[in-house]
């Protein structure tokens, strides 16, 4: 038998006491919680008091245990929706965002300093060189985060998917919360499992108050939970803010995760024009942002932008103008406004998003800071020169960039600056262009027609020739405009010298056109 669904649910609704906030502060308390479990549960099944949860070897292993033990606290179904709150918030991910938000934040940080987290309310857990166990003074902290107010209603959520050995007798709610005190105690360490069941008693007071079925012979089926009230889902739409919908599986999100597993702190998608780099850069910050926009800034560089753009610069002193005082004061720019913010939150990633890295000069406008933010040197105080203040810079700044490496109008980067990126490659790919013509609603006939002038311009392209040229493009009119208003004078530049590749390009796109059309062609 399994606890009904009517049942769980009812225990559900009670959760949200843990804080009676709808917000960030509730969503806080909910991942240290499910953190704090998780642990717990791999000591009790591992016999230790400490996880090695490093990259790669046994901690590899343990990290995918990890994620499903926080499933356990968490999950809604199996397709990979989970509760962000014990209320409305309900995401989707297998890892439940432990890869992209956990084991990149603190756990990452734990390197190079000893960690207690969370960072607010109080510390549950205590992390050293990616090696993990439960703070000693963890069960005040579980008072300050409201543990009080949720016992009961955890403990029989968390035993939501278990199956139990009993059938309907008087004395079912007795013998039922004997069944769920067994299960939290054979799957938590001792310790824990102390701390958040309630006095004997009270479980079986909580079922008695159900006047529905307490049981039930099938599995329980609770994917309902997320049919919330219409006016919880109301968000206001900003065109402004990138969904997060890019898929776990991406082949290049899965990349930049494996690469903050372990340790990077600055990412460069490089390719030619029309490679969908800024597209990358914004789609995977949100994603690790888990969509709080808050958390993610964004800059692009020029040939004018500056260490005074982007650190801190002088502005004018309006109240010393006639008072003989200084007429400039120093003030904080875009990358230590970020540090501020970063610096309060340290159990969250920030990321900074740059645009056109190489188009300005990036060794001048990181100044100093261009030691500093390797992670070896974060959380290292060093003096800037206008302010004169110490400052470092937190481990928990991310910065994604994007940059054109055969732009001819921009210099190489030095090694100083290539050391502390790591580069993914973004190339022009035909599965991304047919997935864009597809999506446009193109005709099947076009878009065969298409690929084969896409293969030709790369072939014949000395960098290459991105997909995302052909975002949007539905009808014949599309094309029409897209050479004669870009592509004709993008491959005359690109051919200047070489006018049999020109032609054969033209050519290789005149044939995607019917005979009517290619008289207008210029």
């Amino acid at each position: 038998m399994y606890l009904s669904s009517n049942l769980i649910k009812y225990a559900f609704s009670g959760l949200g006491k843990i804080d009676p906030s709808t917000g960030k502060s509730r969503q806080e308390k909910i991942s240290a919680l499910r953190h704090l479990l998780a642990t717990s549960e791999l000591l009790k099944q591992e016999s230790t008091d400490q996880l090695d949860l490093s990259v790669g070897g046994q901690g590899a292993e343990l990290r995918k245990r990890f994620i499903e033990c926080v499933g356990k606290v968490v999950s809604i179904n199996e397709s990979g929706h989970y509760t962000n709150d014990f209320n409305a918030d309900f995401q989707a991910g297998y890892d439940y965002k432990v890869g992209s938000n956990f084991f990149t934040t603190r756990l990452a940080q734990s390197r190079n300093q000893d960690i207690f987290y969370p960072g607010r309310y109080g510390h549950l857990l205590y992390l050293q060189q990616e090696k993990v166990s439960v703070y000693d003074g963890f069960k005040e902290s579980l008072e300050k985060y409201g543990i009080g107010a949720i016992r009961t209603e955890l403990c029989v959520w968390l035993v939501r998917n278990e199956y139990l050995d009993i059938d309907e007798t008087p004395d079912l709610p007795l013998r039922l919360e004997s069944l769920i005190r067994n299960v939290i105690e054979h799957r938590y360490s001792d310790d824990i499992a102390q701390a958040i069941l309630p006095e004997v008693g009270v479980i079986e007071a909580f079922l008695n108050d159900f006047s529905e079925d307490l049981i039930a012979e099938e599995k329980p089926d609770f994917s309902d939970l997320m049919n919330v009230d219409e006016k919880q889902k109301e968000v206001n739409f900003d065109p402004r803010i990138l969904i997060d919908d890019l898929p776990d599986e991406d082949s290049v999100f899965i990349t930049v995760q494996n690469l903050l597993s372990r340790g990077s702190k600055g990412i460069l998608f490089s390719g030619p024009p029309g490679t969908s780099k800024t597209w990358y850069a914004l789609k995977i910050a949100i994603k690790i942002v888990e969509g709080d926009e808050s958390r993610i800034e964004r800059v692009q560089f020029h040939p004018a932008y500056s260490y005074e753009d982007f650190i801190e610069g002088l502005v004018s002193n309006d109240t010393n103008v006639t008072g003989g005082g200084a007429l400039f004061k120093p003030k904080d720019k875009v990358f230590l406004n970020l540090c501020t913010k970063a610096r309060k939150d340290k159990d969250n990633l920030y990321i900074l998003v740059i645009d056109e890295f190489s188009r300005g000069d990036p060794s001048r406008i990181f100044g100093e800071l261009l030691t500093y933010i390797e992670p070896d040197y974060r959380e290292l105080e060093f003096r800037l020169p206008y302010s004169e203040q110490m400052i470092s810079i937190p481990q928990n700044i991310v910065i994604l960039a994007t940059m054109n490496p055969y732009d001819k109008s921009v210099a190489d980067l030095d090694a100083a600056m290539e050391r502390r990126f790591h580069v993914i490659e973004l190339a022009p790919k035909v599965p991304l262009l047919t997935d864009l013509l597809q999506t446009a609603g193109l005709a099947n006939e076009y878009i065969e027609k298409v690929v084969k002038f896409f293969n030709v311009a790369n072939r014949l392209s000395p960098h290459g020739f991105g997909h995302t040229y052909f975002k949007s493009m539905s009808e014949e009119e599309d094309f029409i405009l897209l050479w004669n208003h870009k592509l004709k004078f993008l491959f005359e530049k690109m051919f200047r010298f070489q006018g049999d590749a020109f032609t054969e390009v033209k050519d290789a796109y005149l044939s995607i056109l019917s005979e009517d059309a290619k008289e207008q062609i210029i």
